[in-house]
């Protein structure tokens, strides 16, 4: 593929810090004082709200439990019983967006807010509709909007909250989630968001109380979280940390042959002084490993869990353990997660085929290498690790670093984005949890998320994004995935802009990411392949290099 100039359309990037919201709680246990604040110039107000303390209805457990088809009818029945209800209005339409119906919520918000413009739980439900349609800062600007009209909307504070942390802005986010959840203390949605932004210790115990006072959770959700609750456990006592560092931090990538050439590009990983193969994958996290490769390798189990992707039959089963120790070329980490899978053959393979039943070894998420500056050089085939700029600490201490400088606290990323000025010219992301996403603009016009994915065989592209630009059609061709199989589609040409870069489609597959929360597709290998890729995972910036491209900023 060929990279050629970008267009001078730009995705919107509304800065956290222009608009930012500060909320104070009261001493009051029935009241709470919400403050907002306006850089751009408006009016600032206090208004005192009060708490709401009911209990979740019939409706809220539904759409808790993604029993979306039932929330939005128990939703539209409680709005039609009481037009003034404009809260179960809102939830029925985000109970539309839960079932994947976009289309049909574009319309119901749209009639609304023709109707009643002022409207703040319309302007709201705009906002998490555009959240949706996968163009976050305008769902971000809506969220405001909604707050200066009412400033006590739980849901407002946790879309911002949302946002802001899939910006960057952790230590942000963590002040308006903990400002929803004071709003609305029994909204069990809400409340996980807010766990989520804790510290690891507090995020525990709370997650821990949570699980055993909600009277939302069914079987299935509350095996799921229980999980989660073990995940979380596990990684008090594994940190895996940097214990040795020979050399410099130069990671040599090894070429992996399919029948035909090189089908991917892993690294060497030792475990325990067990040598396997594992493919580079920004699609996920840690360290995976198939069945056959998980064999022998003196691991340490610590709980049954389960892991998802691509494909429709659900989550896979694996198992949660501990290796005491992990090399990397000249690095040498200690105590380690690592997940493996409980049955053959989830990543390829078929003794039918004269393969293999496990036909590679596994997969190392670049996120193992969170604590520093990553650069993914596919010119040369190396991996690169350098310190993270630090932030001024502000008269406090100073970070306690590794022998690479990475920071050995562990909740050192639980702060706001820093970027010095050396970095100006990066491209500002987003991430969620592992996956890194691409602002990204379809003919120069429409806006998308790509997640940056060099697991994925091929990119992807959201079918409704698809039809929107280009032609879409159906096709024979299937993606396998940790789910299962899966059908993909076709689409006629179009251009894709990222990260001050051009990337001329010929035709790419498509799938239905619309229970995705935006996601509008994957940029994956074939595409990747051909850059140099620098990611900083703390502050969600990415600067990608294509030999032979001419760069004019970001998009």
């Amino acid at each position: 593929m060929i990279f050629t100039l970008p267009s001078q359309s730009r995705l919107r990037n509304l800065c956290v810090n222009t608009l930012l919201f500060i909320s104070t709680l009261l001493v009051s246990p029935r009241t709470i004082r919400a403050q907002s604040s306006s850089n751009a110039g408006s009016a600032s107000h206090n208004a005192s709200c009060v708490i709401d303390k009911s209990l979740p209805t019939p409706a809220d457990v539904a759409f808790f439990r993604y029993d979306y088809k039932k929330a939005a009818e128990l939703y539209a029945a409680a709005f039609k019983s009481d037009p003034t209800d404009r809260r179960s209005r809102e939830l029925e339409i985000d109970s539309q967006l839960g079932q994947g119906n976009i289309d049909t919520a574009v319309k119901e918000v749209e009639a609304w807010t023709t109707a009643d413009p002022q409207d703040a739980y319309a302007i709201l439900t705009a906002g998490e509709v555009r959240r949706h349609e996968g163009d976050w800062p305008e769902a971000y600007a809506l969220m405001i909007k909604a707050l200066k009209i009412d400033p006590c909307l739980p849901a407002a504070y946790q879309g911002m909250g949302d946002y802001e942390s899939a910006a960057g802005y952790r230590l942000t986010a963590r002040k308006h989630l903990a400002m929803a959840h004071a709003l609305a203390p029994n909204l069990d949605d809400l409340t996980l968001d807010w766990i989520g932004s804790l510290d690891q210790k507090e995020r525990y115990d709370q997650f821990s109380q949570f699980l055993q006072e909600s009277k939302s959770l069914d079987d299935k959700r509350r095996e799921s979280l229980s999980k989660l609750l073990a995940h979380e456990d596990a990684l008090t006592q594994n940190h895996c940390e940097l214990s040795s560092l020979t050399g410099p931090a130069r990671i040599p990538m090894t070429p992996v042959y399919g029948p035909v050439d090189i089908s991917y590009y892993g690294l060497e990983v030792s475990f325990n002084g067990h040598k396997r193969v594992l493919q580079i994958d920004t699609g996920a996290s840690g360290f995976l490993l198939t069945h056959s490769a998980a064999g022998g390798l003196g691991l340490n189990k610590i709980e049954d869990s389960r892991v998802g992707g691509f494909g429709g039959q659900g989550p896979t089963d694996t198992t949660l353990a501990s290796a005491g120790s992990v090399h990397i070329g000249g690095l040498e980490f200690k105590s380690c997660l690592v997940t493996s899978l409980n049955n053959f053959g989830v990543m390829g393979g078929s003794k039918e085929m004269g393969e293999r039943l496990d036909a590679r070894d596994g997969l190392i998420g670049a996120d193992v290498f969170d604590r520093y500056l990553v650069t993914l050089d596919y010119i040369k085939h190396e991996i690169r690790l350098d310190p993270l700029p630090q932030p001024p600490s502000g008269g406090g201490p100073a970070p306690l670093l590794d022998a690479l400088g990475g920071r050995t606290d562990v909740d050192w990323m639980n702060v706001d984005r820093f970027i010095p000025a050396s970095m100006q010219s990066w491209t500002k992301i987003y991430r969620r949890g592992h996956e890194l996403i691409m602002p990204t603009r379809i003919n120069q016009g429409l806006p998308a998320l790509f997640v940056i994915d060099t697991g994925s065989a091929m990119n992807l592209v959201d079918n409704r994004a698809a039809r929107q630009v280009t032609k879409q059609t159906d096709s024979m061709t299937l993606i396998r995935g940790m789910s299962g199989i899966s059908r993909v589609g076709e689409t006629g040409k179009f251009v894709a802009d990222f990260a001050g870069l051009r990337l001329p489609v010929n035709g790419m597959n498509s799938m239905d990411f619309s229970h995705s929360g935006g996601i509008g597709g994957f940029l994956g290998y074939p595409t990747l392949q051909q850059l140099i890729m620098h990611l900083d995972y703390r502050d969600n910036l990415v600067l990608f290099e294509a030999p032979g491209a001419t760069r004019i900023g970001n998009p």
